[in-house]
């Protein structure tokens, strides 16, 4: 089987587990990592430095039609859902999903 990319969804919970997990990844981890985090729609940078410096890839929130690169960790940016097309992230403001915008569950449907 080839993965393409790896999704993990947490909550403010799961953050302790999150980083546990990306700070064992190497720094020339081929496949992409996406994070979907249930956070705020006014949260700020705060996340994506702290993953930032427990980690050894390049953490960064996508814009929409960004290209999903191998070696990076994506982190779902506040109030949006992240969907996939193809090769591609598409944002939707689409409503609350249990709740959340980003909705892990809306991510990982798009991923399958």
């Amino acid at each position: 089987m080839k993965y393409e990319l790896i999704i993990i969804g947490t909550s403010l919970g799961g953050l302790k587990a999150l980083i546990s997990i990306i700070e064992k990844l190497p720094k020339d981890f081929t496949l992409p990592v996406v994070i979907v985090q249930h956070r705020e729609k006014d949260s700020d940078e705060t996340l994506v430095t702290l993953l930032s410096e427990n980690c050894k890839m390049t953490v960064i929130e996508p814009d929409d039609k960004d290209e999903i690169k191998p070696g990076t960790i994506y982190l779902a940016p506040p109030d949006y859902h992240l969907l996939f097309e193809e090769k591609h992230f598409a944002l939707s403001s689409d409503a609350l999903v249990n709740y959340s915008r980003p909705s892990i569950d809306v991510s990982f449907e798009s991923a399958a």
